[in-house]
């Protein structure tokens, strides 16, 4: 039989490790790796919750209302940059002129199910597809051009991975070489939609525990964001929730705004419970209504982010 005590010394032991996860995630900058456990703060913090009641069964109140309290600073640390980002949105407030559809998606290299992945794009019909990690669904980009008949990416098959897609005319597409790795992983598409211009940025991050690849990635999208005037959508996977310190400082560097709720979409088997390591953002005249995830990944190894955006009048007083 398990004597109470045998259980408090082995809870006290999970505070320890609790307590060690929440430093690493709050205090240290610069630590390979330190993004992904940003991102995953809140499911961390909801540990607590049965470590809290497990100590409080083996009679350590106090040491349950400490980690109770551990995980309380946690999520408001956590839920800064979500405010802050949340009163951004709060200024796009210009009249709608035109909706747009907006899907991205890594759809995964080795997809065994390309054409489930391929088939879904095709059903959503939006106006604007990012993909990642295209070489899953290349071989039929000749059914999605049907739909929709622009892009800019995926010409060479040793070098595609990036991709947008658009059913409107592209103006003066770009793929730019992301650096460190100098991949084809940054896309610019200008187009016009029912007669109001708009840019969308696709871009794919490394993994974050690459030392410090993301940040270098970050601070490439952040200074081609500078060179951009006018309605923005800045879409693809980072590879770390919008609340990690580097995409929440990178967003906040770049006046990007948040959409309404950051659905999950990794680990597909988690569901809506997954972390958020996909994004979509805007800037100017323009603003993320609605988003959300399908149930069904289609064979890869994210769930796709669907999104309806307005896209506004200038509503900035006159000179």
């Amino acid at each position: 039989m398990i004597l109470k005590a045998e259980v408090r010394g082995m809870a006290t032991a999970g505070l320890l490790a609790f307590a060690a996860a929440l430093f690493l995630i709050s205090v240290p900058r610069g630590l390979p790796g330190v993004e992904l456990l940003q991102s995953l703060r809140f499911h961390i913090a909801a540990l607590a919750i049965p470590l809290a009641i497990l100590l409080i069964w083996a009679g350590a109140r106090w040491r349950a209302a400490l980690v109770l309290l551990l995980a309380v600073a946690s999520v408001g640390q956590g839920l800064l940059p979500v405010i802050d980002g949340y009163q951004r949105r709060d200024a796009v407030t210009g009249t709608v002129l035109a909706n747009i559809k907006v899907l991205s998606f890594n759809v995964l290299t080795g997809n065994y199910r390309g054409r489930a992945a391929a088939d879904y794009i095709i059903s959503e019909a939006p106006d604007i597809a990012v993909v990642m990690e295209t070489p899953g669904i290349r071989a039929y980009l000749d059914d999605i051009a049907k739909v929709l008949p622009y892009r800019v990416g995926c010409e060479r098959p040793r070098t595609c991975d990036l991709t947008v897609f658009s059913r409107t005319p592209i103006d003066n597409p770009q793929m730019l070489l992301m650096p460190p790795f100098m991949r084809e992983r940054l896309a610019i598409a200008r187009t016009t939609i029912d007669g109001v211009p708009l840019t969308v940025v696709g871009a794919h991050l490394s993994k974050p525990y690459f030392d410090e690849a993301a940040w270098v990635e970050l601070q490439n999208v952040h200074a081609v964001l500078g060179g951009i005037e006018g309605r923005v959508i800045v879409s693809g996977d980072f590879n770390a929730a919008a609340w990690s310190d580097e995409v929440a400082n990178f967003s906040a560097a770049s006046d990007l705004v948040p959409p309404p709720w950051h659905p999950g979409t990794w680990p597909v088997r988690f569901g809506a419970l997954g972390v958020p390591i996909d994004n979509m953002f805007t800037r100017g005249d323009i603003l993320i209504d609605t988003i959300d995830s399908p149930d069904d990944s289609f064979g890869s190894n994210h769930r796709a982010l669907r999104a309806q955006i307005s896209l506004r009048a200038d509503s900035s007083p006159p000179q």
